[in-house]
């Protein structure tokens, strides 16, 4: 009995405008999404390959341990999706590459100390103002979220009050059909004839996208494909499932389709706008950048006057175990004998540029204190960053289109997901490579084994097939974990807007 409704209504769908205009709608839209991923993919692939060369050969460039030190991994890129088509995400207001920074010296009577590389993070949420969900490509995320919201509303507000209004309902229900059974073929024939249409359009879509050799898409692709399909069902589900129970609970299918619109537009239009600029205004404010320069650069101070005064009384005690005369000793010895006052000045001078493992002990723990407090201000402050982006996320999901916004960024391997599980990534490579140098430091008998200095470290050369490359992946697991969370809200919210219909039409008058 069920399959009779769901054919019933598959043909009475099919056979309407509105079903004939949806073909041509979502057909025009997945072929635009097609033909401009195809113009601006294939550019950001070249340049990421050329990017990545050009680092790779930078690095393989350098033999001795110390330059490897200094200079860092050089810049550190972000592989795109091959399903950026699916899901912009943001990605041009996201940092696409990660750079190495060191540009300081101190200088002293015979010698010198230089930076290490240090990693400069871009900034998570680059507007701070507008941190609302946003969907203003022609892609994946746009046509789902809006459109397959609005055409099942179309499909379903008089799905119930219209047969009610014409006294068909009472017919039907006089036949030996249970409404759970007659709620069931509708819902699935509504779902079904929805699907229709998207599908022909996304296989339109691919068909189209599958015609680029820069696009290749793997078999993790294929599972990400599927899983976003199943994510556009279960959305499409929801408002079907809204539409329903608006129209199990009206009787004219005019005054249905004024409160499905009035829903419409509250949850997919109003609530991601309004409460994403509300919830900047009641989370507290991150640093600007002007306080993170100033802490840090305090910070950074503390040290360099910590190591000033240790180097100073370093010193000092050298001279005080070689006899040596003080700075007032030398100007009263400098008036009864000029010649011995510049001979002692001398040797005073050769005492202090002479340098000994303790100093170098010294040199070696500033550029190391140096590198660790600049990335842990860094990393602070990207984590207030991202703390608050993740906020509003939390406070927008009260809206499925925001839901299904950042489910399918996380399938896509795009948006602000993708930027964590890069930085993750770059975290781990950080301390490989780091590991690197110490161990292949340690493995020199000859080195003094203070990091950071060159008169420190191995001068023996290396292989720089040796050198751990960074290499950004885009795993099926991760992707799938960040969008779990999104996975069950989505099907939450389908079974309560389901039994939300049920529960209206089993107990509605026919």
């Amino acid at each position: 009995m069920i399959w009779h409704i769901i054919k019933r209504e598959l043909f009475d769908h099919i056979n309407s405008l509105r079903f004939i205009l949806t073909v041509v709608i979502l057909s025009a839209l997945m072929v635009t999404n097609a033909v401009v991923h195809l113009r601006t993919h294939p550019e950001r692939v070249r340049n990421y390959s050329k990017n990545i060369t050009e680092s790779l050969d930078t690095l393989k460039s350098q033999t001795q341990l110390y330059a490897l030190a200094e200079k860092g991994p050089g810049t550190l890129y972000k592989r795109p999706s091959s399903l950026a088509f699916i899901a912009d995400g943001g990605n041009a207001y996201l940092p696409e590459h990660t750079s190495n920074e060191g540009n300081w010296s101190k200088s002293g009577p015979g010698w010198k100390v230089k930076s290490n590389w240090w990693l400069s993070y871009g900034s998570a949420n680059p507007d701070a103002k507008d941190l609302r969900p946003q969907a203003t490509q022609i892609d994946w995320v746009f046509i789902i979220t809006y459109l397959l919201s609005f055409i099942p509303l179309l499909f379903t507000f008089d799905a119930l009050s219209g047969e009610r209004e014409q006294g068909t309902l009472r017919l039907c229900l006089a036949n030996p059909i249970s409404r759970p059974v007659l709620l069931i073929g509708k819902f699935l024939g509504t779902l079904i004839t929805v699907l229709i249409p998207f599908i022909f359009a996304v296989l339109l879509n691919l068909t189209i996208i599958s015609t680029d050799n820069w696009t290749q898409l793997n078999a993790a692709d294929w599972g990400r494909l599927g899983l976003i399909l199943l994510i556009a069902s279960g959305y499409t589900g929801i408002f079907i499932g809204l539409g329903l129970m608006v129209s199990a609970g009206t009787r004219e299918p005019r005054v249905s389709l004024v409160v499905l619109l009035l829903i419409w537009v509250a949850t997919v239009i109003f609530m991601p706008s309004t409460l994403g600029t509300l919830s900047t205004k009641w989370m507290p404010p991150v640093q600007t950048t002007d306080q993170f320069h100033a802490s840090r650069d305090a910070a950074l101070q503390q040290i360099y006057t910590d190591y000033d005064d240790r180097l100073d009384a370093i010193k000092e005690k050298k001279n005080a175990n070689a006899n040596l005369l003080s700075l007032s000793e030398l100007q009263k010895l400098l008036e009864t004998s000029p010649e011995a006052a510049r001979a002692e000045a001398e040797k005073s001078r050769a005492a202090w540029e002479t340098e000994g493992d303790e100093e170098f002990a010294l040199y070696a723990e500033l550029v190391n204190r140096d590198v660790e407090t600049r990335e842990r201000f860094n990393r602070e402050y990207l984590d207030a960053q991202i703390a608050q982006v993740q906020r509003v996320r939390v406070i927008t999901r009260f809206s499925p289109a925001a839901i299904v916004q950042y489910a399918l960024e996380s399938m896509a391997g795009t948006g602000f997901n993708r930027h964590l599980q890069y930085l993750e990534h770059l975290h781990d490579y950080t301390k490989q490579f780091r590991q690197f140098i110490v161990e292949t430091d340690r493995a020199d008998n000859q080195s003094r084994h203070f990091i950071g200095i060159p008169e420190g470290m191995s001068e023996k050369s290396f292989s720089s097939e040796a050198i751990p490359k960074f290499e950004d992946k885009i795993a099926f697991s991760d992707t799938f974990n960040t969008a779990t969370l999104d996975l069950l809200l989505l099907f939450l919210l389908l079974g309560v807007f389901f039994s939300g219909a049920f529960l209206i039409f089993v107990r509605s008058e026919v």
